[in-house]
């Protein structure tokens, strides 16, 4: 067993499905990599099913700093079966993305923890992070810089979702206050509304912003960065890279921020695997990634005119 009683602990919270374990050891790595000495990383990965053979990949990237980190795998699926085939997806969404709901009710244990997506790659400390100061918000999270870059998203939050854009924030980084979740029952909330309304744009984050409206510390941009082209950034504020949308090194060669994702790769198992998965990306795949995208900012527009507007069904009722 590990001594930590030295150190701080941060919990940390995964959630996947086991094709995404690359992913999740590349971003683990990073943490690692950029972790004040003062702390230990106690890593909970929410799945429903991971091989054995990812598994033990994975721990690879944990034994080279034992003293620093305690992996866990913790299964959820008799937690979705309760969801009983009712959660909304499209795309490449898998339920994965619905596993961050249950954490709180996971770990009351804690009275703060740092939720993560796995496509994501960490530069600076996460223990900055942690330490930030949540007061009575139930979380803290980042600006969906979708909503601001791309007018069609930004009509969608506020005339369909009735969140501001420049509040509604993307939920692939959450500092969460745990207790503040739980009193609230955000949990059962989220259940609720999910069974009553259907969001597909950006299936858990809408129902997240739609509930934590006026409830989220809004932290610095810096802390999930989308790699936008177009978008002027300065990039020593960068803290973690978010490689969502379209935005995937694993795909594509012109990724912007692109260099961190495959310093850290090349220190995991999964480099190799992460290369083929690149180079066997085909012109097809990825004409079908611009023409999807297309389609997703159309359903944005589609869902805003819809006789099942959210917004506009609470000012009937």
């Amino acid at each position: 067993m590990t001594n930590i009683s030295n150190k701080k602990v941060i919990p940390l919270v995964y959630a996947v499905d086991d094709n995404y374990a690359p992913f999740l050891s590349v971003s683990v790595q990073s943490v690692l990599d950029n972790l004040s000495s003062d702390y230990f990383l106690k890593v909970y990965v929410l799945n429903t099913g991971i091989s054995n053979t990812n598994k033990k990949r994975i721990v690879e990237v944990a034994e080279k700093n034992f003293s620093d980190i305690d992996i866990e795998y913790v299964d959820v699926a008799d937690r979705m079966d309760s969801l009983n085939q009712k959660t909304h997806l499209r795309d490449y969404y898998t339920n994965a993305i619905y596993y961050r709901i249950f954490i709180p009710s996971l770990f009351p244990q804690y009275d703060k923890i740092i939720y993560i997506d796995c496509d994501t790659v960490l530069i600076d400390d996460i223990s900055k992070l942690y330490d930030v100061e949540l007061g009575d918000n139930i979380v803290g999270a980042v600006h969906e810089e979708a909503m601001s870059s791309f007018d069609c998203f930004g009509v969608y939050s506020e005339q369909f979702l009735g969140v501001p854009r420049m509040e509604y924030f993307n939920s692939g980084l959450l500092v969460i206050n745990t207790k503040k979740y739980l009193e609230e029952k955000i949990e059962t909330q989220f259940i609720n509304l999910m069974l009553r309304h259907k969001f597909e744009v950006a299936p858990d984050q809408d129902y997240l912003n739609v509930l934590l409206k006026g409830k989220t510390k809004l932290l610095d941009i810096g802390w999930n960065k989308t790699p936008i082209p177009e978008k002027q950034f300065n990039e020593s504020a960068i803290k973690l890279i978010h490689y969502k949308l379209n935005f995937k090194p694993w795909h594509y060669d012109d990724v912007r921020y692109q260099g961190p994702f495959w310093k850290y790769a090349s220190q995991t198992p999964f480099y190799d695997d992460l290369m083929q998965m690149k180079n066997e990306f085909t012109a097809e795949q990825k004409q079908a990634d611009s023409i999807a995208f297309e389609k997703l900012k159309q359903m944005a527009l589609d869902y805003v005119e819809s006789e099942n507007n959210y917004i506009k069904s609470l000012k009937k009722a």
